[in-house]
């Protein structure tokens, strides 16, 4: 978008950062003449990637109903104070800039095609409430702000994970980009997006823009390479693999009473553990 514009970039956003990291090191790129803001930040406060990693487990080995709950119930109680101050902050350093917020997209449809996770539909559909009530969340914060926020379900509609054309990566090698947007995703779905209220007009993804922004590159790369150090502290948090021939993965289906040479004595077990987790939560609301 910058290339597209001819605006001049500090990009610092950093892979796994949370709140008070935008706070300790992406602030102080922004100044009186800053004119435009973008962010998205939140999912990593409620450990979002760490909920993924324990519903991909079958559900005999992992408690997916308890991950989300606390997911949740940071975004309800912690989120919305954590928001209001950094948004607070970016206002008193960029007073002068439009700042856009973007949220977070559906990453499911409902099925599971990748044969080495154990996500349900009703996981799935847990998780991409979570993302509802992460964008809500947001929404509200920005707007008592005065910030735009977008969000990017609508855009990202027909293209979750297991759809016929992706623009999220499900279980990908490297697993690190795992339930990540892929280039498609970031080009057809938030670039759009975010081009208009950024710019004021539509920016499109073409070969000339993109080889206008590769050009850019070194001198980016220079330039962020003074804020090394600070964005050494921050760790991504990268989603886990099921590991079913771990210790643990052994004892939770000597407990169930699931042979892992079965396919379908896993499934069976799953599905039972889940029913089991569903009604303890019903019983506890």
């Amino acid at each position: 978008m910058a290339s597209a514009k001819g605006y001049a970039l500090n990009f610092r956003a950093c892979s796994g950062a949370t709140i008070p990291d935008v706070v300790a090191t992406q602030l102080g790129a922004l100044g009186p003449t800053t004119s435009y803001v973008t962010l998205s930040v939140g999912g990593n406060d409620a450990r979002f990637v760490s909920v993924l990693t324990e519903c991909a487990k079958p559900a005999w080995m992992s408690n997916c109903t308890a991950a989300v709950d606390r997911a949740q119930a940071i975004i309800t109680d912690q989120l919305p104070g954590g928001l209001a101050s950094l948004y607070g902050q970016v206002l008193a350093r960029a007073p002068q800039a439009s700042v856009t917020v973007a949220g977070y997209p559906h990453i499911f449809n409902g099925e599971d095609c990748n044969a080495a996770t154990w996500f349900s539909p009703a996981e799935e559909a847990r998780l991409n409430a979570t993302a509802d009530l992460l964008n809500r969340t947001t929404a509200a914060a920005a707007a008592r702000a005065g910030f735009a926020f977008l969000d990017p379900v609508p855009a990202f509609t027909g293209h979750a994970v297991c759809d016929d054309v992706e623009w999220l990566n499900g279980l990908s090698s490297p697993v690190s980009e795992s339930y990540h947007p892929t280039r498609a995703g970031h080009a057809s779905g938030y670039a759009p997006l975010m081009g208009a209220a950024l710019t004021g007009s539509r920016v499109a993804v073409t070969q000339e823009t993109l080889s206008s922004a590769a050009l850019t590159a070194p001198a980016l790369s220079e330039q962020q390479a003074g804020y090394a150090v600070q964005d050494a502290r921050i760790r991504p948090q990268e989603f886990v693999l099921p590991d079913l021939k771990s210790p643990a993965a052994r004892a939770a289906a000597a407990r169930a009473g699931v042979d892992l040479s079965d396919p379908a004595s896993m499934a069976r077990a799953d599905r039972a553990a889940e029913a089991r987790q569903g009604r303890g939560r019903q019983e506890h609301s």
